[in-house]
């Protein structure tokens, strides 16, 4: 009996030897390509992480996202202004509210934003926005009136963030797509001088919340996990408990036993994707941004010392 061989073709993330069949002749056996994981997303449910992937896919030409682009900074080291990125760069479509607050682990760090967003640090990039929108002590201005957007609300009235996304969390859409992500908040108001308080105030109307992302394959980190980005075939991805056990069979006679239970599934990595890039010249890094989540703000004040 032949054993089976995971070699790396140029179009695929893997493929597997057949066993030879009753006629000692090889079985065919389909080559599992990475582009056949949107339509196993789609099978699980998956639907904004196939819709996000399939974005990526369809991008031309081939765009790898610089480290300091993934930061947020340009070349000059200033903060970018996505409004100005080419269509192909920026996604503000997929993600949406109605299906983040699907998910406990959205609404848990959302509540968290939510009560702590005034911080002192939260307060001292307020006032850091309100200078560059030319307020200073004593004066009037207003602040992010008119905008709806988050790609417009991020570089004017953004005040806090909180990260999230664990290895820890549950396999589902919300990993798929996102995994690990910036959830911020940004303020609407107006800034004044009270003169019977002899006060700065600014006075809160509307808070939004929005999640931040990047679609990219850059971590390397990720590819320094045996199993990388899941262990998928074209039907679906291993569960966490499954994955374990396929990590189990990495031995001679485990990778027979492998053969048999788990056909058809091969680990894929961050640099299967890039590897796709150069084969292709197709398959380009974006931004993700939500839409916007508007709250009645929880305080109606704050003070400008």
């Amino acid at each position: 009996m032949n054993s089976p061989e995971t070699p790396t073709p140029p179009l695929a993330t893997s493929t597997t030897k057949p066993l030879p069949g009753p006629s000692g002749k090889e079985v065919p056996v389909d080559v599992f390509h990475i582009d056949d994981i949107p339509g196993a997303m789609d099978k699980m449910g998956w639907k904004v992480s196939a819709q996000l992937m399939r974005r990526w896919f369809s991008n031309a030409p081939a765009y790898i996202m610089p480290g300091e682009v993934r930061d947020g900074l340009d070349a000059k080291k200033d903060a970018i202004d996505y409004r100005l990125l080419p269509p192909s760069q920026i996604d503000d479509q997929s993600v949406t509210w109605e299906w983040l607050l699907k998910f406990p682990r959205i609404q848990q760090v959302l509540n968290e934003l939510y009560q702590t967003w005034n911080s002192p640090a939260g307060v001292d990039l307020l006032k850091r926005r309100l200078t560059k929108a030319v307020w200073k002590k004593g004066g009037f201005v207003q602040l992010g009136h008119g905008l709806t957007k988050a790609v417009d609300l991020d570089l004017t009235c953004q005040v806090n963030y909180r990260e999230f996304g664990h290895l820890t969390d549950t396999f589902d859409d919300l990993f798929g797509a996102i995994f690990k992500a910036t959830l911020k908040v940004a303020v609407i108001g107006t800034a004044y001088y009270d003169p019977e308080r002899d006060l700065d105030i600014f006075e809160v109307k509307r808070m939004g919340f929005y999640i931040r992302d990047t679609y990219d394959f850059n971590a390397k980190w990720y590819d320094d996990e045996m199993m990388g980005l899941g262990v998928w075939s074209k039907d679906r991805v291993l569960s966490k408990a499954e994955t374990a056990d396929f990590r189990a069979t990495f031995t001679v006679h485990g990778h027979i036993l492998r053969y048999f239970l788990y056909k058809g599934f091969v680990p894929v990595k961050n640099s299967d994707f890039r590897r796709w890039q150069g084969k292709h010249n197709t398959g380009g890094d974006f931004y993700v941004f939500s839409d916007v989540y508007w709250v009645v703000p929880n305080v109606k004040e704050i003070l400008l010392p």
